[in-house]
């Protein structure tokens, strides 16, 4: 009989008080534990009814009445809200700040003591299937958010703190949950995060040794493990983990990662050298700590007290506290603040690692990802050799990719390949663990159905990235403001002129497509637009682009930004993709950029010696526009917009450090501007959506109507 199974319908049939079943659930733990060898490294009775693999419908947590605490103290919930509030706005320095807090609904039920003494805090949970005695798979994720607190909630879901808006509202189970069914689960937080001690050092290699410790020295020696690892991933604990897979476990099998940033400098921080300062300085600065400090290390310290074990938990990770550090040059505010590449950045560049990775890994990426960025999925899955490889890429934002709230059509592939490595289930279509087969998923017009569930409504399925028989065209800048595949003649004008002061062509994620238009979409003279003629068929788009524009600045320095539209014939404009590039950063290095035969689709720069430019001197430039998958419908036209990159861009924000002028584009039968656009063959595709209705793509209402 499945006694897990059992505790829980007897539960639900009696309907059980918490507190009777959280003493049948310790019992239970208590005797698992006491029949468990002893382990130096770690503190024991690790579930000590922590875990959701058993009752899961009743959290451990016993809930006061409502406007008191455990212990008859009064909890004022608002008065709570307000001080964690405030806390965040003077930059959740410490929990103290804000008085005593109510008992957090998560925390660490483990330690593992890493090789140099430091704790690593970890939390674990049996398989809904669980039956002791028998061994299971593992699934591993690591992160500096809530990581070894990530239980059965966050302060969020806990006290219905959903107004204070950069706490997480979901803890990294989230990310886990439809795998609870046959793995045991394990999520740890990085070193110097959460109830981890230690020096905390974002994206490090040191940190990756520590998750290949726990998986090789700490998770394979459990009594409930078969010794097969899987790690899974998105954003944080994505990056984690691609580090992680790095450094060759012997008992990892399979990786299934999401929401990844191939190269901290190109992907995110300094897109084509223009500096960034939006996402990146906010996560770092804000958003990073709130999630580590209100959801990992306060659950930990401010837990519920019951048992030996349990507050001796707390304790040690309140001690753990003490021993956190930072040093000031691995910063990344600090490094962030130089305008050029160096090696603290290429140091934290998954693209750096990814040849030594030696297990079939799933990459998942999002074209609109206003967080990690567009440009890392794909290009991680090119640069991954040797191994089998999975890449389903869609359009949608950073949480489309999430594990937990993704299309079916995602999620369900993601458990299927690991399923398939681990041994769990048959998947004929992925191959062998010995075969280095590789396939590749492109989701179109990604959507909400009648039912409010994402699903694609078209798909193509492939073998590699970019796509095999991709036709790379080019569409030449032309007199006029046309877009044509035809190369300019003699006799059309030479140039075109913008000015390069405004930055008013913004586009505020978090407000939504249709705050700013008119203002930020109309056409205007900051700007330069050419378009095609409306398409005779549908024509299919879908991988990376390059922009080459043959330009003169009034200034020592510029900035290009270039963006892909879709016009439909009512005039609405549907925003694709993007790409960037700062004039005094043009230099490319042929020998590490990537090539389709004889066509460069990812130019590589080294970021290194900016040099500023003669005043009026004509200077070739490829900008790199990152990698997109679109149809373009009858009747709608490309357009393409070049302009000085927005102060906003979805999540990014663009700091402006160069002057303002006037650049001229010359698309004459000599200095031939043009796109370089990889057009694919158009699947069977569903109804056509309207303006707005493409998950996470942006559409505006025609500017000039």
């Amino acid at each position: 009989m499945n006694t897990a199974s059992s505790v829980k319908n007897w539960a639900r049939s009696a309907h059980v008080p918490r507190p009777a079943l959280i003493s049948s659930r310790t019992a239970m733990y208590r005797r698992m534990a006491a029949s468990t060898s002893s382990r130096a490294n770690v503190m024991h009775r690790p579930y000590s009814g922590r875990s959701r693999g058993f009752g899961a419908r009743y959290p451990r947590v016993v809930r006061a009445p409502p406007g008191r605490a455990h212990g008859g103290c009064v909890m004022r919930t608002r008065w709570w809200k307000r001080a964690l509030a405030g806390a965040l706005v003077v930059g959740a320095v410490a929990v103290g700040a804000a008085g005593p807090l109510p008992d957090a609904g998560a925390a660490p039920n483990n330690y593992v003591r890493m090789p140099d003494g430091v704790d690593i805090a970890i939390n674990v949970r049996l398989p809904d299937s669980y039956v002791p005695g028998r061994t299971y798979p593992t699934l591993f994720e690591m992160s500096g958010y809530d990581g070894g607190s990530a239980e059965n909630g966050t302060l969020v879901t806990d006290f219905g703190l959903s107004d204070v808006p950069v706490l997480p509202a979901n803890d990294s189970r989230q990310l886990s949950e439809r795998f609870n069914g046959e793995y045991v689960t394990v999520h740890a937080s990085v070193r110097g995060t959460g109830c981890s001690g230690g020096e905390f050092d974002l994206f490090s290699w040191k940190s990756a040794e520590d998750g290949k410790y726990i998986i090789d020295q700490w998770i394979a020696e459990q009594p409930w493990s078969n010794g097969d690892v899987a790690i899974m991933g998105h954003s944080y604990s994505g990056i984690t983990g691609f580090l992680v897979a790095a450094t060759q476990p012997a008992h990892l099998r399979v990786a299934t990662l999401s929401g990844l940033i191939d190269d901290l400098y190109r992907g995110i921080t300094y897109p084509g050298g223009v500096a960034n300062y939006g996402f990146p300085l906010a996560w770092t600065g804000a958003i990073r700590p709130a999630y580590d400090l209100l959801g990992g290390a306060a659950p930990g310290i401010l837990r519920e007290e019951s048992e030996d074990d349990v507050e001796a938990r707390r304790i040690r990770c309140a001690n753990n506290q003490l021993t956190k550090r930072r040093v000031i040059f691995d910063d990344p505010i600090v490094q962030g603040l130089g305008d050029t590449d160096n090696q603290w950045f290429q140091s934290r560049s998954l693209v750096n690692y990814a040849s030594r990775i030696t297990v079939p890994v799933h990459v998942t990426g999002a074209y609109q990802d206003e967080q990690t960025g567009p440009r890392g999925p794909t290009h991680l899955w090119e640069k991954l050799r040797g191994v089998p490889k999975r890449l389903i890429i869609t359009n949608g934002d950073h949480n489309t990719q999430n594990p937990h709230s993704a299309p079916e059509a995602v999620w369900r592939d993601r458990k299927d390949w690991v399923d398939h490595f681990m041994g769990v289930a048959s998947h004929a279509a992925y191959g062998g663990v010995a075969d280095d087969r590789t396939s590749v998923t492109v989701l179109l017009e990604t959507h909400r159905d009648s039912a409010g569930e994402l699903v694609p409504n078209g798909r193509i399925d492939t073998t590699t990235f970019p796509l095999p028989g991709t036709s790379w065209t080019k569409y030449f800048l032309r007199a006029g403001g046309r877009l044509t595949t035809a190369t300019p003649a003699v006799t059309d004008a030479a140039s075109s002129q913008y000015l390069s002061a405004s930055r008013r062509q913004a586009y505020s994620y978090q407000a939504g497509p249709s705050f700013g238009p008119p203002f930020t979409t109309a056409d205007g003279p900051d700007e330069l637009t050419f378009r095609t003629a409306p398409m005779s068929t549908a024509t299919a788009l879908v991988g990376p682009m390059t922009a080459t524009l043959f330009a003169s600045a009034t200034t020592p320095d510029t900035e290009f930004f270039v963006q892909l539209i879709d016009e439909a014939p009512d005039g609405s404009r549907t925003y694709l993709q993007r790409g960037l590039l700062r004039a005094s950063h043009r230099a490319i290095d042929a020998t590490k950029s990537d090539y389709a035969g004889s066509v460069l689709y990812r130019p590589w720069r080294p970021h290194t010696n900016p040099q500023l430019l003669p005043e009026n001197f004509v200077v070739k430039y490829v900008v790199e526009v990152f990698p997109v998958g679109h149809v373009f419908r009858p009747g709608h036209r490309l357009m393409v917009k070049i302009s000085a990159p927005p102060i906003i861009d979805s999540f990014y924000a663009y700091v402006p450090k160069t002057l303002p002028g006037v650049n001229t584009v010359f698309h004459s039968s000599t200095l031939r501007s043009h796109l370089t656009l990889p057009i694919v063959p158009v699947p069977a595709l569903g109804a056509a959506l309207p303006c707005g209705a493409q998950e996470a793509v942006r559409c505006v209402a025609d500017p000039n109507g």
